[in-house]
């Protein structure tokens, strides 16, 4: 998992709801392709572990390329799943946890600095937390701004 611990600053772009609500198609595709990727990255690397395991009792210029060869390409799709982070950050938008596709918007509640929260597969924004807050925290909108 990718661990980001930005948060909101000064010269942070802000969202309002409608904002962020009006960037989710173009925010779902790029989150589709980062879940997509990191699918594959996860199974690249349990195909690493085992030729790296069966290394134990091969040996030679095969398997030296072989291993060679998942290792390249591994880095080439984590190297995809940074650039896709690149994009979604150049909108303003946090990409939080892309085995999940979570994304988080910043913006301001009530005075206070806050996210916006969406993850792959949510219908809409529903849900928020306080900057402050555990990035793990869904809040729900309050009803008048959920709807």
């Amino acid at each position: 998992m990718m661990k980001d611990t930005a948060t909101s600053t000064p010269m942070t772009k802000r969202f309002t709801l409608d904002e962020a609500r009006a960037m989710l198609p173009l925010v779902r595709s790029i989150v589709s392709d980062i879940c997509q990727v990191f699918r594959n990255v996860t199974g690249r690397r349990s195909d690493l572990h085992r030729l790296l395991r069966r290394g134990a009792k091969s040996s030679g210029q095969v398997y030296a390329d072989e291993i060679e060869e998942s290792r390249a390409d591994l880095q080439e799709e984590y190297d995809q799943i940074w650039q896709f982070r690149g994009e979604l950050e150049s909108l303003g938008v946090f990409l939080r946890q892309p085995e999940e596709g979570s994304i988080e918007f910043p913006t301001v509640l009530d005075g206070r600095e806050a996210f916006l929260l969406w993850r792959l597969g949510d219908e809409g924004i529903h849900f928020f937390r306080d900057a402050d807050a555990p990035q793990a925290t869904r809040t729900p909108l309050p009803p008048a701004e959920n709807n």
